[in-house]
């Protein structure tokens, strides 16, 4: 009898631990991304941590630097509403504990620094898929256009059909608009860089 109650509770104990190790290995969440997978949170108020964001650049095609690179040293301001309201772009997006990307944010104001070592183009598309959300012709994040609504993307006031072929240049202002299908934004044409960007 003892030994039917002894092999009953290792049993237990046994399916206890297999449980648990496969509830802790479900835990895929950006703060335990120890694989080193890119991420998509599509969480607009999330910063990725240094593992995601790590992977996120490589997905991206940008370099983990060590410094701000002063080669190539531009900005951009984008602003983004959805279904009316605007959506904060977070400081330190593209920024981690010892690296940074080329493509980051220091604040919250919507400025993009593009800091490079290299003089190369840089594309919008790079920069959300560093920060985990999608971006497409159809797409922010999990907004997408459907029946009732559209995606409509402008730099400084012009719309864009491919986002993919947006090129980051200096001072341009880049919208991202979803909403009502029926609307017609009025884009927004510029930005006041002031401070010396």
């Amino acid at each position: 009898m003892k030994k039917i109650v002894l092999g009953v509770i290792v049993g237990i104990v046994v399916i206890g631990g297999g449980i648990l190790l496969m509830l802790k290995g479900n835990g895929n969440s950006s703060n335990n991304n120890s694989a080193g997978q890119p991420v998509i949170t599509n969480d607009f108020a999330s910063v990725p941590d240094d593992a995601t964001l790590l992977a996120n650049l490589k997905a991206a095609g940008l370099d983990a630097l060590g410094a701000e690179g002063t080669v190539l040293h531009i900005h951009q301001h984008i602003d983004i509403v959805i279904n009316g309201k605007n959506v904060e772009i977070p400081g330190h997006v593209g920024i981690g504990t010892t690296f940074i990307s080329p493509l980051h944010t220091h604040d919250n104001t919507g400025i993009l620094h593009v800091e490079s070592p290299v003089q190369k183009d840089f594309k919008l598309t790079q920069f959300f898929q560093e920060w985990g959300i999608t971006f497409n012709d159809n797409c922010i994040g999990t907004n997408c256009a459907d029946d009732s609504h559209k995606l409509v993307v402008g730099v400084s006031g012009a719309p864009v059909a491919h986002v993919d072929d947006i090129v980051l240049h200096a001072h341009d202002e880049i919208e991202i608009w979803y909403g009502d299908k029926n609307a017609n934004p009025d884009l927004i044409k510029n930005y006041e860089f002031t401070g010396g960007l």
